[in-house]
């Protein structure tokens, strides 16, 4: 083999291991679990990941129904200038204040209680 298709196979390798994988969505009973960094983290990704989705739409101007209700949150945050340790608090008293939505995904959470929020 010659160097350079070795170092192309081990890049595809690294490649192929690092890769996106299936992963289990995470609950809110798993969430609380977390460290407080982690979860932290974890909501601070979630609202990044939806504001990443609007920034697309706004690109491309698709008016995606599926994606403009990201865009109303989004939106309601960033006009509050709500920081991310205060979406973190938010969240977090949503899933304490109800114990029986913990089984449910921690996105669906997040956005419950984000929506709850800005609707006030």
């Amino acid at each position: 083999m010659r160097p350079g298709s070795v170092r192309l196979a081990a890049a595809c390798g690294v490649v192929v291991l690092l890769g996106p994988s299936a992963a289990p969505a995470l609950t809110g009973t798993e969430w609380r679990r977390l460290a407080p960094a982690a979860r932290a983290a974890y909501v601070t990704g979630v609202v990044d990941a939806w504001q990443g989705l609007v920034a697309v739409q706004e690109s491309v101007g698709s008016k995606d129904a599926g994606i403009t209700v990201f865009a109303e949150l989004v939106s309601c945050l960033r006009d509050r200038l709500v920081s991310e340790a205060q979406i973190g608090a938010v969240v977090a008293k949503y899933v304490a204040d109800n114990p029986g939505q913990s089984g449910k995904d921690m996105t669906d959470l997040v956005f419950a209680a984000l929506t709850q929020d800005c609707a006030r």
